[in-house]
């Protein structure tokens, strides 16, 4: 019955998203939001601290808010410091379960988390005949490091449960082509990858809102005109290279700009009094959460990303849909959409005074700013959601419709 369904065209497979952290992934949303304009169902399976509310704070937050949406209530515990969301009552059972049972495709991200680990064995167990998408960003203690400890946990997880977690999913996707040797050398099945990025809505502007916005945030933030804006946002945690930035606006500290840091996170104490510390108050300014992340876009004059390791970052594409150059770390994915030299700069991720010499470099050449966002504007169209749900949309047909001719190719 099922099978006949889908090869009437009409018919659209019904795809829960799952998320295992409480922040809501920006793709999850947005993928999730173009699918519902198309008609098709979906859902959302994702946690949120116990005696509160999910946290929908994030700018794109609200495109998932029409999804039928899963919650659970977790604890971090305090002794591991990564995220690692534990469920602590009954109702992630019971709405993993419905998920699975209510859904043709279950599409989740990362598997290094122990909510993965269980939502792919209630799969291969409860519902084998249901399919599984397993997306990931990066590909920790390959792609990037975490330190040694934490690159031999990786290492010895993927050992330990790879056979559940790479062989279980039907197909494997990455946001990138220079994920692809980390991703076989973790141990996933060649046969099951393919590269799908995320992608991103070209936002539509004219120069005199672009100056209204600029001028109105100058007033907000107390900057003056002449002064040149680096923006960083994000989480404020050491995986984005917050201690790094610190240091490139300590090193340009004689130079007309101020780094606005737009974000939150559990080290942002630590952040702020080391901005003190090194009298860098007026120079460094930490703005938290905003709503209103295209005047800061339009307002700067680039964008300072030194990760240790990154997806396809979002705020990078972001930057560039607003012809803001990037200076930014030279691993896994960014490449993907830098093209360096051209369209932005990227350094060695632990090289400091590169990060700054290439900031300066923009910083001080208007022409070059000009240029390299230009060419940021040409390379990120080619990562418009229209174009990118396309791949998506054939992936969820090749999977509800295994005799279809069209496959993804894409590797």
């Amino acid at each position: 019955m099922m099978d006949r369904a889908y090869h009437d065209n009409k018919k659209k497979p019904r795809i829960c998203f799952v998320n295992p952290p409480v922040l809501l992934k920006r793709p999850i949303s947005e993928i999730s939001y173009n699918l519902m304009k198309k008609g098709y169902k979906t859902s959302l399976l994702i946690p949120k601290k116990l005696f509160k509310k999910r946290d929908a704070s994030l700018h794109h937050s609200r495109l998932a808010e029409k999804s039928n949406i899963y919650t659970y209530s977790i604890i971090n515990p305090p002794f591991i410091k990564a995220e690692q969301p534990i469920p602590i009552t009954p109702i992630f059972c019971i709405n993993t379960l419905k998920a699975l049972k209510d859904n043709d495709i279950i599409h989740m991200w990362v598997p290094y988390y122990l909510t993965s680990l269980k939502i792919t064995f209630a799969k291969k167990l409860f519902f084998p005949k249901k399919k599984l998408i397993l997306t990931m960003d990066t590909v920790p203690g390959y792609s990037f490091s975490m330190g040694k400890f934490w690159d031999r946990a990786f290492k010895t997880y993927n050992k330990l449960f790879g056979w559940l977690l790479f062989r279980t999913p039907d197909i494997i996707t990455l946001y990138g082509k220079s994920l692809f040797p980390y991703a076989l050398k973790a141990g996933i099945p060649k046969e099951k990858i393919r590269v799908i990025p995320t992608g991103i809505d070209i936002p539509k502007y004219n120069l005199k809102d672009i100056n209204k916005n600029r001028t109105c945030l100058r007033k907000e933030l107390g900057i003056s005109s002449e002064k040149k804006i680096v923006l960083y946002a994000g989480l404020l945690v050491p995986r984005k290279g917050i201690d790094k930035i610190i240091k490139v606006a300590h090193k340009l500290r004689k130079e007309d700009v101020v780094f606005l840091l737009a974000g939150d996170g559990p080290k942002r104490k630590e952040y702020e009094d080391k901005v003190k510390e090194l009298k860098l108050e007026k120079k460094v300014l930490f703005l938290g959460w905003r709503t209103d992340m295209h005047k800061l876009y339009q307002a700067s004059d680039a964008l300072l990303l030194p990760a240790e390791g990154e997806g396809l970052p979002g705020v990078v594409m972001e930057a560039m849909s607003y012809k803001v150059p990037c200076v930014a770390s030279n691993i896994p994915c960014i490449p993907d959409l830098i093209e360096n030299g051209k369209s932005g700069f990227l350094c060695a991720k632990d090289d400091i005074d590169e990060f700054a010499r290439r900031t300066k470099e923009l910083l001080r050449n208007k022409n070059l700013r000009e240029r390299m966002g230009s060419e940021a504007l040409k390379k990120i169209k080619s990562f418009e959601w229209s174009k990118v749900m396309q791949r998506y949309e054939g992936l969820y047909s090749q999977l509800v419709q295994p005799f279809s001719k069209g496959k993804d190719k894409e590797r």
